[in-house]
C-alpha cells in the first residue's frame, strides 16, 4: 500500500465537509439564506490578514449560525462555538466522532459517524434531538440543509437520507458501491448533488433523495474502481458550476450543470476540501498544509499557510476558515 493511501485511510479512521459554504449573514437565517449574502474577499494577498486559534481538539468541521462560528471536535466529542474573533463560548458533548455540522436557521445539527446518529442542538448548545441513521456503523459524513430538510450522506452505510425538521426520516436512496461511497454534499439551489469518494462520480439527486444523473469525475482510464479511499471529496458551486476537489488527483474539477467537465486545475497535495467566497475558489491541501486561491478561471491567484492538515474549509461572515487537524487549530483569512 503506498504513502497516500495508507495517509488516507489514516483520516477515514480518524479524521470528511460540511460541503455548503456559508456566508455573511443575521442570526436566525439558515445556510442557504447566509449564502445569498456573500461579500467577496479582496483580489490582492496583501489585502488580507491570517491569524491562528490554537486549542481546538481535533477541529473536524465548521460551520456558522449567523453570529458564532461551531467547530465539531472529531477526537473529544464535542462542539466548540466560538465568536468571530476566536473567543471560547462555549463546548458542549455530542455523539460519538463529530464529522460534520449544518445549520437550519434555528438549530444545529451534527453528523456523529462513530454512532450513526445525527443530533440537534439549539445555537446555546442544548440537546433538542437524537436521531438514528440507519443501523449499526453507518458512519454519516456530510450533511446539508435544503430547502427545509436536512440531508445526510453516510459513507459506511453507503445511503443519503432526508429528514424533516423533526428529525423524521422522509426519504433514503441506496447509493451504490462500495463503501466509502457518499461523501460530501451541496446544492446549486435547486437540486442536491453528491460527491461519491469511492466511485469517483458525482451524482444529482431528486427530492425524494433518488439519483437522477451520474457523471465520472477524478478517474482516469487506468485506475482501478478497487482504488478505496481515492476520489472526489468535497464539492461547492459558485452560482454556475461545480468545483470538485479530488484527493489523489491533487487537482479540482470544475463542472457545469449538465455534468460536463469544463475545466481541470492543479492544487496543492491531497486536497480535501473546496469553498466559494462569492468570487473566488479556496482550496485546502491537507498534505501542503496550505490553501490555494483559484480565480473562476482555475487561475491561481494566492496561496496561505495553514496549520498542519487543513481538513475543512468554510466561507463566513467575509472571511475563510480552515480547521486544521493535525495541530488542532483554526486559521482565519480575512481583510
Amino acid at each position: 500500500m503506498n504513502n497516500l493511501k495508507i495517509i488516507f485511510f489514516a483520516i477515514l479512521a480518524g479524521v470528511a465537509l460540511l460541503s455548503s459554504s456559508c456566508f455573511q449573514g443575521e442570526a436566525g437565517q439558515s445556510d442557504e439564506m447566509i449564502l445569498t449574502n456573500s461579500d467577496p474577499l479582496p483580489l490582492s494577498s496583501e489585502d488580507l490578514k491570517v491569524s491562528t486559534f490554537t486549542g481546538i481538539s481535533s477541529p473536524r468541521a465548521v460551520t456558522y449560525d449567523g453570529v458564532n462560528i461551531w467547530i465539531a471536535n472529531m477526537g473529544m466529542n464535542t462542539v466548540t462555538k466560538i465568536s468571530e474573533d476566536g473567543t471560547t463560548l462555549g463546548v458542549y458533548k455530542v455523539g460519538n466522532s463529530p464529522k460534520s455540522l449544518a445549520f437550519d436557521g434555528k438549530h444545529i445539527w451534527v453528523a456523529n459517524s462513530g454512532e450513526g446518529s445525527v443530533y440537534k442542538l439549539n445555537v446555546e448548545g442544548e440537546l433538542i434531538g437524537k436521531y438514528p441513521i440507519g443501523g449499526g456503523y453507518t458512519a454519516p459524513t456530510s450533511l446539508l440543509y435544503h430547502e427545509g430538510h436536512i440531508w445526510i450522506a453516510s459513507s459506511w452505510g453507503d445511503t443519503v437520507a432526508k429528514f424533516d425538521m423533526e428529525g423524521k426520516t422522509l426519504n433514503t436512496t441506496r447509493i451504490p458501491g462500495l463503501h466509502p461511497a457518499p461523501w460530501a454534499l451541496e446544492t446549486d439551489g435547486e437540486s442536491v448533488w453528491l460527491a461519491s469518494l469511492h466511485q469517483s462520480v458525482v451524482q444529482k439527486l431528486g427530492e425524494s433523495t433518488e439519483i437522477l444523473d451520474t457523471y465520472p469525475v477524478g478517474l482516469e482510464p487506468e485506475t482501478s474502481w478497487e482504488s478505496g479511499g481515492k476520489g472526489p471529496v468535497d464539492l461547492v458551486h459558485d452560482g454556475t458550476n461545480l468545483w470538485i476537489a479530488t484527493n489523489w488527483r491533487h487537482v479540482v474539477t470544475k463542472m457545469n450543470s449538465e455534468g460536463e467537465v469544463v475545466g481541470e486545475y492543479s492544487v496543492g497535495r491531497w486536497p480535501m476540501a473546496v469553498a466559494y467566497d462569492g468570487a473566488t475558489i479556496w482550496v485546502a491541501s491537507y498534505l501542503d498544509a496550505e490553501v490555494v486561491r483559484l480565480d473562476l478561471n482555475g487561475n491561481e491567484i494566492g496561496t496561505f499557510v495553514t496549520g498542519r492538515s487543513p481538513i475543512t474549509i468554510e466561507s463566513i461572515a467575509g472571511s475563510i476558515w480552515i480547521a486544521n487537524f493535525g495541530d488542532n487549530s483554526l486559521t482565519k483569512i480575512t481583510s
